[in-house]
């Protein structure tokens, strides 16, 4: 028998190792005196005790560790995959810091006067898909040409939170030359109608293959440049007057613009 200084020691695993794997039934002693409560290994132990040594050097999770006792070769595959994956994720992490180090020169805010617009738009959750926004367009542009008020100008969206404040969601919106009264309806879809401000308002834009740092969860660093300068600018805050504008170019999406008015009223 081995003491658990000599076991710990030819295993590589801490005494704090092993009375967590005892503790999780991982890796027993192979005998604990009565009186000193001493724990003693088993030569035949240290295969098992080196697995669990080698699964922790490899990120393998303890709920996951009793795969390797038993053999399960396959958790070998599938910790390389979640391996590859968080990998992928650091990397493109560290390459959108450093795109975002490297960019001393800022976002491109450009400023225009825009005259009050009537829009109508179709709201979505703010999870919806791009299909599911595809069919709301469609059905908007649809309804409206029946009514005689075809949008003009190109679509946007924004975000808005629900009237009882319980959840974000997405509209999907187009321009209209005539504005359209707040009961105005599209069967099988909940419409909104609104108005954007005349005044002044400050836009960014970049193309998709614009080298931009993306990182995952946050919003797009020209956003936040534009943010800023609506804040240094006075303006209350309201993400909703966020419009977001797809830049074509020869029928396809090249790019996004993003604004936001600088008068107060909606």
């Amino acid at each position: 028998m081995l003491t658990t200084g000599e076991f710990s020691q030819l295993s590589g695993l801490s005494n704090k190792a092993l009375r967590i794997y005892d503790e999780q039934g991982l890796l027993r002693p192979a005998e604990v005196d009565e009186w000193s409560r001493y724990r003693r290994y088993a030569a035949g132990q240290l295969d098992a005790a080196v697995r669990l040594k080698a699964a922790r050097a490899a990120g393998i999770s303890l709920a996951d560790a009793d795969q390797v006792l038993r053999g399960e070769v396959s958790i070998v595959a599938t910790q390389r995959e979640r391996l590859a994956a968080e990998r992928a994720r650091q990397d493109a992490a560290l390459e959108a810091l450093e795109l975002m180090m490297k960019h001393d020169a800022g976002w491109d805010i450009v400023e225009r006067t825009v005259s009050a617009q009537p829009w109508v738009a179709v709201v979505l959750p703010v999870d919806a898909d791009t299909d599911q926004a595809n069919d709301a367009f469609a059905a908007l542009w649809k309804a409206l040409s029946a009514a005689e008020n075809a949008p003009i100008g190109p679509f946007w969206s924004s975000m808005r939170t629900s009237a009882n404040g319980d959840r974000v969601e997405l509209l999907c919106c187009w321009p209209v030359p005539r504005a359209l009264p707040p009961d105005w309806s599209i069967p099988q879809w909940t419409v909104t109608v609104g108005e954007t401000p005349a005044g002044p308002e400050p836009a960014v834009r970049w193309r998709h293959d614009d080298p931009m740092p993306v990182v995952d969860g946050a919003t797009h660093p020209p956003v936040i440049a534009l943010l800023a300068e609506a804040e240094r600018r006075g303006v209350d805050l309201d993400l909703s007057r966020l419009r977001q504008i797809g830049v074509i170019e020869d029928g396809q999406a090249v790019g996004m613009e993003v604004s936001i008015p600088l008068a107060n009223n909606r």
